[in-house]
């Protein structure tokens, strides 16, 4: 991180863009953009810094369109007539049609954190907004990746994007509340070891990789007990395989978790399971959260969490969607001596303090201010 003796000389006037954000009503739908924007807001103290934000989810396809019509008006009306030094975007494709069209006739001075789907988008209106965006991206003044990983996976799909507008900044770090006290990350005291999972229940998400790992712990004597917390259009499928492999007795499913409660759940987990097989998981923030809390990581050996976890030091590395690896790795960990499960926590809580919230985010404010 540079040094901060004359950054504060300078200020930005910057807007952020984002169709995600909290409500009252929804107060975890974008946390990661909310907590961005408190933090810059926290450094630019003599400058601006206006929002273009959709608030909470939509349930419906009217509310929907009408939040969007809101959103591509009052964006319009900013890209037209305000004055900025910045045009910070998060996401590359449902803010971009008001970005594109002005773009024609007015040059905007542009920043894009790209996000995993983003990229590489699975549907078809998405995959035509990133065909849109593509023009924008690389007359962009920055383009923010999550990873060196996801560095990579840009320049592929998004030919002509030159490597030197890319800054590498993991999603606005992991906020303080996660991280617990040295002192307090030791052996837990569990009689039977708790393993955790936290995140969608979505195709790709590995949750049934996970699930077939424990059926083949519990069938071979190892006494165990996960919980599993999220949801997602296959949660009914979960609940069903629960049932099917017999795991209802050691098996707890939360539903979802307020983003307030996860840092004491991942505190309260011996070993975190990060299984999914998704090539747009850019950089997997919630490994770090766990990390945070001192608790070991195993996750698949690809994408995103490949960049953190380091084998036998602060978690463990699997094949892809290889449920008998995945076993395997638990029952190594929790067969570990506990001086072993000791370092492991030391060393994931070591991890976690590089993707600190303020240390990545006053790293971002000097390269803004570098390119301003």
């Amino acid at each position: 991180m540079t040094t901060r003796t004359s950054a504060y000389s300078k200020a930005i006037r910057m807007l952020t863009v984002a169709n995600m954000y909290p409500s009252a009503k929804d107060p975890v739908y974008g946390t990661f953009v909310r907590n961005f924007v408190e933090e810059i807001d926290r450094l630019n103290t003599g400058g601006t810094n206006d929002l273009v934000v959709i608030k909470g989810r939509r349930f419906n396809a009217l509310s929907k369109l009408a939040a969007y019509i809101s959103f591509y008006s009052r964006l319009t009306f900013r890209l037209l007539f305000g004055k900025y030094d910045l045009i910070y975007i998060h996401t590359i494709t449902f803010p971009i049609p008001p970005v594109r069209i002005i773009g024609l006739f007015r040059k905007l001075p542009l920043v894009f954190n790209v996000h995993g789907d983003d990229v590489l988008p699975s549907g078809k209106l998405k995959k035509l907004l990133k065909r849109i965006s593509i023009p924008e991206v690389r007359k962009a003044k920055m383009v923010v990746s999550p990873s060196d990983y996801f560095k990579g996976v840009l320049l592929d799909e998004i030919p002509g994007l030159d490597p030197a507008k890319i800054f590498v900044s993991p999603s606005g770090g992991i906020d303080a509340k996660f991280f617990r006290d040295q002192s307090s990350i030791a052996a837990s005291d569990h009689q039977i070891p708790l393993i955790g999972y936290v995140s969608r229940i979505d195709s790709g998400k590995g949750w049934d990789t996970f699930l077939k790992a424990l059926s083949e712990l519990k069938s071979k004597g190892l006494k165990i007990k996960a919980v599993i917390a999220g949801r997602g259009a296959q949660t009914p499928m979960m609940l069903q395989m629960l049932s099917d492999l017999q795991l209802t007795d050691c098996v707890d499913y939360l539903g979802p978790v307020a983003q307030e409660e996860l840092p004491k759940l991942y505190a309260s987990f011996d070993i975190f399971i990060f299984p999914s097989i998704r090539l747009n998981e850019s950089l997997g923030l919630v490994g770090l959260e766990a990390m945070a809390a001192g608790i070991p990581v195993i996750a698949s050996n690809m994408a995103g969490p490949a960049g953190y976890v380091r084998h036998n030091v602060n978690g463990y590395l699997f094949q892809p969607g290889n449920h008998t690896e995945l076993a395997k790795a638990i029952s190594l960990f929790l067969n570990a001596t506990p001086e072993v499960q000791n370092a492991m926590r030391t060393a994931a809580a070591e991890t976690a303090k590089k993707y600190d919230s303020k240390k990545v985010v006053e790293e971002m404010y000097d390269k803004l201010l570098s390119i301003t």
